[in-house]
């Protein structure tokens, strides 16, 4: 399983590889037709809650983004943070002052989930936190939050720490290619940080310079997704801009603002509401500045 920081006040039921979270929100879900996450990208938490990067204070803003989930929590099922939770290279005292902030959300009963970035550390975010279970893909931390409504694919895509490029993997692919072929007809939404790259070529050691910024294996994780229909959709963060499209094959690919910095000023940074159906999703941006003309932004995508 990937790396969770369970509810204070809610119990989280495990079951296999997969974990299924019943809040109170997700038990009703069973008799509702849809269901709503927080998903957020690019933390980019440092030890030093002070820090500013690109006239940015990373963790005021996630400050922000917490009271307002907490405004939010008796329609949220859960919270995503979709990879690049620490600043840099994923130091300790990153992921403390991260769970310090997010420390509201846990006592408001909300379960958190991580994914990894490039600026993450597997190993030390392993340690910092005192529970981390068994991953079923060995070298990765990945899982299925399952739902009544929608799964939830979970999916490490951290190659090199403080490398920009991502990977997905044989095995990692192997096992979403099994839980699709296993599913039912409930929507499989997957989340990964590293953006698609189909043109992407694989540098061959750590050492010398990354030639591709996403996923260096975009294009077998996708020929793997395409005749799988319980695929809908990739989400994922990592380029810090607001946007959605769809490929050839009707997969959905949604790209979540930063938490943080944006690398272009004229794009929100921010979080995303998703309300997931059994045929479709809405994702809904919450811009920090309000005054954004993309704030409320909404994309209704229609599941294949």
């Amino acid at each position: 399983m990937p790396f969770h920081l369970d509810p204070l006040s809610r119990r989280r039921f495990l079951q296999g590889t997969s974990a299924l979270l019943l809040s109170p929100v997700a038990r009703a879900a069973e008799s509702n037709t849809t269901e709503t996450w927080a998903l957020l990208a690019d933390t980019h938490i440092a030890a030093d809650a002070t820090l500013e990067a690109r006239g940015v204070n990373m963790a005021e803003n996630l400050g922000k983004v917490v009271k307002q989930l907490v405004a939010e929590k008796d329609t949220l099922s859960g919270v995503v943070i979709d990879g690049d939770c620490a600043y840099n290279d994923g130091q300790p005292g990153d992921y403390e002052t991260l769970f310090a902030i997010l420390a509201p959300l846990r006592e408001a009963g909300l379960p958190i989930h991580l994914t990894l970035g490039n600026h993450d550390d597997r190993a030390v975010l392993s340690k910092t936190l005192t529970q981390v279970g068994d991953s079923p893909v060995e070298g990765k931390h990945c899982t299925i939050v399952e739902t009544p409504i929608v799964n939830l694919v979970l999916l490490d895509s951290l190659r090199f720490v403080n490398k920009v490029e991502g990977e997905i993997g044989p095995e990692q692919i192997a096992w979403v290619t099994a839980h699709l072929d296993s599913t039912s007809d409930k929507p499989s939404v997957l989340v990964g940080h590293h953006s698609p790259q189909p043109a992407a070529e694989d540098p061959t050691s750590s050492d010398e310079p990354a030639r591709i910024t996403g996923l260096i294996d975009t294009g077998d994780l996708f020929r793997t997704l395409a005749p799988r229909r319980a695929a809908k959709a990739y989400v994922y963060g990592h380029s810090h801009r607001w946007e959605s499209s769809a490929d050839k094959d009707g997969i959905h690919h949604v790209n979540l603002p930063p938490t943080a910095y944006v690398f272009d000023g004229s794009r929100p940074n921010g979080w995303v509401r998703a309300t997931f159906s059994a045929t479709s999703g809405e994702f809904e941006l919450v811009a920090l500045d309000p005054s954004h003309p993309q704030h409320g932004e909404q994309h209704t995508l229609k599941w294949r």
